[in-house]
């Protein structure tokens, strides 16, 4: 299992249920993998960095507490 991280924001439909992803947002390769595979260039092995791309510092925050984006 690795993790993998959204270079990138979109949305897709998977199993009819709309999944938003947003730039940064972990996701492993076992558990998530159709996520991954729905768009599999919009993932990478390296973590972001606060301040490059679209990850701004407010971000970089939030995901440090959240890295998969959800609060349960």
């Amino acid at each position: 299992m690795a993790a993998n991280y959204a270079t990138v924001g979109y949305t897709t439909t998977l199993s009819g249920t709309s999944v938003t992803i947003i730039p940064g947002e972990t996701r492993d390769t076992v558990t998530d993998a159709a996520i991954i595979a729905t768009f599999a260039s919009n993932w990478t092995a390296t973590a972001p960095v606060a301040g490059a791309g679209n990850i701004t510092g407010v971000l970089a925050g939030y995901l440090a507490a959240y890295p998969r984006c959800t609060v349960s």
